[in-house]
């Protein structure tokens, strides 16, 4: 028996962190990286939705997804604004907001819509996915789109 590979949250914010610094040395707008935050703040919030299901918390599936991903959120830019990602001396903005914050939502509005777009395709299906890893496929095809689509704009 191999037990099952599970991210961590605060790793996929340290990692987070390096890309921003990364990415900022390269002169590449903080929305860029923001993209993909969105993203890890739906997968982690759906990953742990997951894990609560498999353990027999009963529920509103919707409303403790929604509760989850406000968590998750929250403790993500928490650690973002102690590393000074955000705050008052962050320069990278649109309009007048974080630049990482921007990013971010339309990440996770990008996850959340893929993700039940997915879902509607396999239900469609049979209860089938069209192809292996469907939902990654997605995903990531849609940020990377995201991605794009803020280099050229910002």
């Amino acid at each position: 028996f191999i037990p099952n590979a599970m991210a961590h949250c605060p790793l996929c914010t340290g990692a987070t962190i390096a890309g921003v610094s990364i990415t900022r040395s390269l002169g590449l707008d903080d929305s860029i990286v923001g993209v993909f935050v969105g993203g890890m703040i739906i997968s982690t919030a759906l990953w742990l939705n997951n894990i609560l299901k498999k353990r027999g918390v009963k529920g509103n599936n919707k409303l403790r997804l929604f509760g989850l991903i406000i968590i998750t959120t929250i403790l993500t830019f928490v650690t973002f604004y102690y590393a000074g990602l955000i705050g008052r001396g962050n320069p990278y903005r649109i309009m007048g907001v974080e630049s990482i914050l921007i990013g971010s939502f339309s990440g996770a509005a990008i996850s959340l819509a893929v993700f039940y777009y997915s879902n509607s395709l396999k239900n469609k299906n049979g209860g089938k996915v069209l192809f292996n890893y469907q939902t990654m496929v997605l995903s990531i095809g849609g940020l990377i789109a995201n991605a794009i689509l803020f280099a050229l704009i910002f």
